[in-house]
């Protein structure tokens, strides 16, 4: 098969060659210039094909052929086939190909590349090596090239002076995909898809999400994707901000459909996951309005941080274990309460005054229990000392044990953010056990 090489006018002095009119050859380090950022083939790579795009550079590869690119600025190099070497001075591809052969492309990010243990920058070997990482692309352009392994990010910041984001886990897709957040003028927009009842959009925005892989639009990931939502206080002046949610639209029956959606008041932040990009946006109802217009369902709940859940079973019948949310840092965790003692301790669980604090739990599904990690960290109100807490095999029982260790050994192994402060009545409800 002969062999073609594609690239812009600027290269054609670089030092590469074309041996027996079907390979090329670097015969030494070579630079390109891909989406803006330099990159180099480092010298004796031999490939059968390499492309050239604006924000892209493709190689051809098959039997003894390889390629070695490196980024001496230490970028993300999202590519569709492998991990890459994160160093202190490079990031790097390294890659040789087959009998079947293989199509390496590569989409560099503006972001430096990090390991993926604690953020940490990778530490080069002697010999300009490092360690190999599935880094998550991430990026502030509302777009992002989400790969198999790392996953990926982007956030959007409007002109508004609000941000919106998407966060695929690894493994979210099967191959390298296009992942796009648009701003769409919401009068726009809601012309052809009325919001619901007397719901106001929050903003002058709705949000189209969109996923594209080999030119094909990806209708459902492979895991949950987070979505988060910001807005202003003067966006929601005039509302009542615990009825903030956010809907998505929902082709197959063209009508809004509300999420279940974590609030961060303090934060103005509105959080949810999906299996689906599609339109999102934030609705609420003004002061005094009635929600009436719509079904109370579990999709039109929302859970704030500090409120209590409980599981339903299959029956639709409440289960008794209750868990208090906490949510930080955009993490949601739950913790369990432990026996109704403990529950009656704390005076705040009943907030609606009336003196009945199980009146305020609220009855989740359990898809929606699964969205919040559990957490069995915590420390008492004015102990320096934090614990683990473990469910005995009685009811209402438990075991608590020590951290013995120094801080720094403490945040090697474990998330300080999911560390809930408890009263007195709670931490001593459990029996002391070793330390760890």
């Amino acid at each position: 098969m002969k062999k073609i090489l594609t690239i812009c006018l600027s290269l054609l002095l670089l030092p590469f060659s074309v041996l027996a009119a079907d390979e090329l050859t670097f015969d030494a380090d070579t630079t390109i210039t891909v989406n803006g950022i330099d990159l180099t083939v480092i010298s004796g790579s031999i490939v059968d094909q390499m492309v050239v795009n604006d924000s892209s550079v493709v190689f051809s590869l098959s039997t003894n052929s390889g390629v070695v690119l490196r980024s001496t600025g230490r970028k993300i190099l999202n590519n569709n086939l492998t991990d890459y070497i994160c160093g202190d001075s490079y990031s790097q591809i390294s890659l040789s190909g087959n009998s079947l052969g293989s199509s390496l492309s590569v989409s560099p990010s503006s972001e430096v590349c990090y390991t993926t243990s604690g953020g940490a920058l990778a530490t080069a070997s002697s010999g300009g090596g490092g360690t190999a990482v599935s880094s998550k692309p991430t990026t502030t352009t509302g777009q992002v090239t989400a790969t198999v392994s790392g996953g990926g990010k982007t956030t959007l910041t409007t002109n508004e002076g609000t941000n919106v984001s998407a966060d695929l886990p690894a493994n979210a897709v099967s191959a390298s995909t296009a992942v796009k957040i648009e701003a769409m003028d919401n009068l726009t927009v809601i012309d052809s898809r009325p919001a619901p009842g007397i719901r106001n959009v929050v903003g002058g925005f709705v949000y189209n999400y969109t996923a594209t892989a080999n030119d094909q639009i990806i209708s459902n990931f492979n895991k949950d994707v987070t979505l988060n939502f910001t807005y202003t206080d003067d966006q929601i002046s005039g509302l009542d901000e615990s009825t903030l949610k956010i809907y998505y639209w929902k082709e197959s029956t063209s009508q809004w459909m509300a999420m279940v959606t974590t609030v961060d008041a303090e934060n103005n932040t509105l959080t949810v996951v999906t299996d689906h990009f599609t339109y999102f946006a934030i609705m609420g109802l003004s002061e005094g309005a009635a929600g009436g217009e719509e079904t109370a369902g579990q999709g039109d709940l929302i859970i704030f941080d500090g409120d209590l859940i409980r599981n339903l079973n299959a029956d639709g019948m409440a289960q008794f274990d209750i868990y208090i949310v906490k949510m930080i840092n955009g993490k949601s965790f739950k913790r369990l309460i432990l026996s109704p003692h403990v529950f009656e301790s704390y005076e705040h669980f009943d907030k609606n005054g009336n003196g009945n604090p199980w009146d305020d739990v609220k009855n989740v599904s359990a898809s929606t229990m699964n969205q919040y990690t559990i957490s069995d960290l915590v420390r008492a109100a004015n102990d320096a000392k934090v614990y683990r807490l473990l469910a005995g095999e009685g009811a209402d029982t438990g075991l608590k044990q020590w951290f013995n260790m120094t801080a720094e050994q403490f945040l090697a192994s474990y998330d300080a953010d999911s560390i809930y402060e408890i009263n007195a009545v709670d931490r001593d409800a459990y029996v002391l056990g070793a330390d760890i």
